[in-house]
């Protein structure tokens, strides 16, 4: 069987992963909900991000550079995320044959980076001059959406490990 090279596992290792969540569907309910929320727990902090440097921008007239950077690196990481993935364009676990995700999507290739994993990186740390501590709660967000995202059969881990790193690094250079 055909085994990715961006740190995959082949059908055969995955199945096992599979049978342990269909034989708990309470388990596999919390595995697509975490799908679903745990994104949304980033973008939902991004959005307080910007309200907070935008309000205190406001209210100080201090310089708005901290408030730009927030706003343009996050979208410069997106972006040249989502470049990357168009150029590279790694196909997904589940377009290996036998291989059925936890968690079914339709997308194909435009598989490496993981975009959630840039994302929430790239938030984590635009978080850090900020408030340090939250900016450590979305960084352990960041790693349980890399773990999902394995888990649930629609990224490996080479994916979301280069996804993070690439989050973090234009996160550290550029914030």
């Amino acid at each position: 069987m055909m085994q990715s090279s961006r740190l995959g596992m082949s059908p055969a290792q995955y199945q096992k992963i599979r049978a342990w969540f269909e034989a708990r569907p309470a388990a596999l309910r919390v595995l697509r909900a975490l799908d679903r929320g745990l994104p949304w727990v980033t973008a939902a902090s991004y959005g307080v991000l910007l309200a907070v440097l935008g309000a205190r921008w406001a209210a100080t007239d201090q310089d708005m550079q901290q408030l730009a950077r927030a706003v343009l690196v996050p979208a410069a990481a997106f972006l040249g995320c989502g470049w990357l993935r168009r150029v590279l364009d790694c196909p997904r676990p589940y377009q290996q044959p036998g291989f059925e995700a936890l968690v079914p999507k339709k997308t194909r290739g435009r598989s490496f980076p993981s975009r959630h994993a840039v994302s929430g990186a790239v938030i984590a740390m635009a978080w850090l001059p900020v408030c340090p501590l939250w900016a450590a709660v979305l960084a352990a967000v960041d790693a349980a959406i890399c773990a999902e995202r394995v888990v649930a059969g629609v990224h490996t881990a080479g994916d979301v490990l280069a996804g993070a790193a690439l989050g973090f690094a234009v996160g550290c250079l550029c914030l």
